[in-house]
């Protein structure tokens, strides 16, 4: 996923009644008077395109975020929904509750209050109930990785959480020892095992897996179908937590459930209280803002999906060439996950208009007050997680393609556009279609470049060395390992590792989506050294491909705040800008000043 700074926006200069001139006009006036023309674009690209950045630092997701904010915040304080009225009113509650008891005490639900003996099991499947997870163990119900379409329980190992700075003697030592249990097996590839929930039971009884579930669910949980990793871990935390003391566990949960508590509630701003609904409750926030705000659906879905097949048409050309020689199965696996590629636009389901009942009935069973958000806020962490498991007590527990959206654990809303391999689907937010990310009046140049290379990006996490496992329909497949394995495959692989990076597959995702942006827009057999390029009318300096690349790293300018599961926006920018050849050219690069890296992966490389 992208998370990235653009450049400074020019406010009063792009009002909705302006034409594409003034759109590009002022896009161009924003990148010229962001460059650093001191610094070689040869020598430091990023420093070169955002040097001059203003010290009044503009954040546009933030931007983007609050004018998305301001607009639900409108109709959520209106009477003017025609439609879905019960869904309204729900949200319509929740919201005023969450502006309306800024210091109302966050008192949690009964059932977390209980008098019964604590036993870590029961507790960590209440908590789990409310939305926290990953303290001992990540679960989820989400589908197989052998069938797309079949739900099953997942448990894995989690990751370390290193905002969490036990207080307590008893937890500090409970969290060292939770650490070195994770440090101990999280170097290993974990094995996926699908076991039926009486397996479970008898490969790891160090867990009462059967207290768990039935708590979890609120059910019998039957022929329960478990998708477990990392089974080795479970078996030794098992024996951890039953050795360690009731007081140190339970002491050690409640300390994880405040900090989850402290990360999940909103201040009591007006747009804190949008965004964290944006996220508890993401179907009923999308369908208001897709009904009610956001006009140029039509437009904007007619471009991207324009320019999302252009790019698809471009890798299938990088397919056709074989650069990693592979078989005509190989091949016939990856043209087929092309072709049934998938662009969303929001994440909602695909409904027709006779199916908004569905939308109005989905928080029926929430009972959220205007009047308490401490009951409004468990509500719908307990709805989200009830609504998650839903399918699992269905006969068949089959994924409902019909009714689908993602509904995950997250805090904060997914506003950047995501590929999901299970679905082999390329969603993007509806709050990340607004300027200066998008405006379907800018020229194709604009629009290449940025979101030309953000859907090359996603569409290239299908490609790389963890999605290339999923075929067309989103399950794990023998031949994608295979792919993985090819000599040419893995030289690319210890080729982009030419540097160090924090995430590899990141990476690859920039190298290939830049690439990918780029031969689409000019052309595969491009050659800036012989094309000769006129201005365009709204810029007489800089020719086609430097806006091009102008305008790609532009996104990226900033303060370079900490990356999460990415590399420096610096280093994204310059190490994807060195592995494109064309750059060079483009900017007049002598071969000692910038020395093209050129990791090809699926395109030809540039001396074949």
């Amino acid at each position: 996923m992208l998370r990235t700074i653009f450049g400074a926006l020019l406010c009063t200069a792009l009002t909705v009644s302006q034409g594409k001139a003034d759109i590009n006009l002022a896009t161009m006036h924003s990148i010229r008077s962001n460059l650093d023309r001191r610094v070689s674009p040869c020598s430091n690209f990023w420093a070169f395109a955002c040097g001059n950045w203003s010290s009044n630092y503009v954040d546009n997701f933030q931007l983007a975020e609050q004018r998305y904010a301001n607009a639900m915040i409108a109709v959520l304080t209106s009477n003017r929904l025609r439609d879905a009225p019960r869904l309204f009113k729900q949200l319509q509650d929740y919201f005023t509750a969450c502006v309306g008891h800024p210091e109302e005490q966050m008192q949690l639900p009964p059932e977390l209050l209980s008098g019964e003996a604590f036993e870590w099991t029961r507790a960590t499947a209440r908590l789990r109930k409310y939305g926290l997870n990953g303290v001992f163990f990540d679960e989820m119900a989400d589908v197989a990785y052998n069938d797309s379409l079949s739900y099953v329980v997942q448990l894995k190992m989690p990751v370390a959480d290193n905002n969490h700075s036990p207080m307590r003697p008893e937890t500090r030592l409970l969290e060292r020892d939770l650490r070195i249990l994770r440090e101990k097996y999280g170097n290993e590839e974990p094995m996926l095992q699908l076991w039926m929930l009486s397996k479970l039971n008898k490969e790891i009884p160090q867990i009462e897996w059967e207290v768990y579930f039935q708590e979890l669910l609120e059910r019998e949980p039957g022929q329960l179908l478990v998708q477990i990793s990392d089974v080795e871990y479970f078996r030794k935390l098992g024996e951890l937590l039953r050795q360690s003391s009731n007081t140190a566990v339970e002491s050690y949960l409640s300390e994880r459930l405040a900090q989850f508590v402290k990360e999940a509630k909103p201040d009591s701003t007006l747009q804190s209280c949008i965004h964290h609904m944006s996220a508890v409750l993401p179907l009923g926030m999308n369908y208001i803002y897709d009904r009610y705000v956001y006009r140029t659906r039509s437009e904007d879905m007619r471009q991207l999906q324009q320019l999302f097949d252009s790019l698809r048409g471009t890798f299938a050309k990088y397919l056709e060439h074989n650069r990693l020689e592979l078989s005509h199965e190989q091949l016939s696996y990856l043209h087929a996950k092309l072709a049934g590629m998938q662009l969303k636009l929001g994440n909602l389901p695909n409904l027709t208009s006779a199916d908004y009942g569905f939308y109005n009935d989905h928080y029926a069973s929430a009972n959220f007050s205007a009047g308490s958000f401490a009951q409004s806020f468990w509500q719908a962490l307990r709805l989200r997680t009830r609504l998650q498991h839903l399918p699992l007590g269905q006969p068949g527990a089959t994924l409902q393609l019909k009714y689908y959206y993602v509904n995950d654990d997250l805090v904060r809303a997914r506003n950047a556009p995501y590929f999901e391999h299970e679905r082999n689907t390329l969603t993007v937010p509806l709050v990340f279609m607004q300027w200066p990310f998008y405006d379907h009046r800018q020229h194709p140049i604009f629009r290449h470049s940025l979101m030309g290379f953000i859907l090359g990006h996603e569409l290239s996490h299908a490609f790389e060395q963890e999605g290339i496992l999923f075929d067309a329909a989103g399950n794990e497949a023998l031949l994608g390992v295979r792919i993985r394995q090819k000599a040419k495959f893995q030289a690319a692989l210890n080729c982009a590792q030419h540097s160090p990076t924090a995430s590899l597959k990141e990476r690859l995702a920039d190298f290939n989506g830049l690439q990918l942006a780029y031969d689409t827009f000019f052309g595969l057999a491009h050659d800036s050294q012989r094309f000769e390029y006129r201005p365009y009318d709204f810029e007489q300096e800089f020719l086609a491909p430097q806006i091009f690349h102008l305008n790609f790293a532009q996104f990226f300018c900033g303060r370079l705040p900490t990356a999460i599961n990415h590399d420096m926006d610096d280093v994204r920018v310059n190490e994807a800008e060195l592995n494109l050849h064309q750059f060079s050219i483009d900017f007049s690069c002598t071969r000692h000043q910038f020395d093209s890296i050129g990791c090809e992966m699926w395109r030809a490389a540039t001396h074949e």
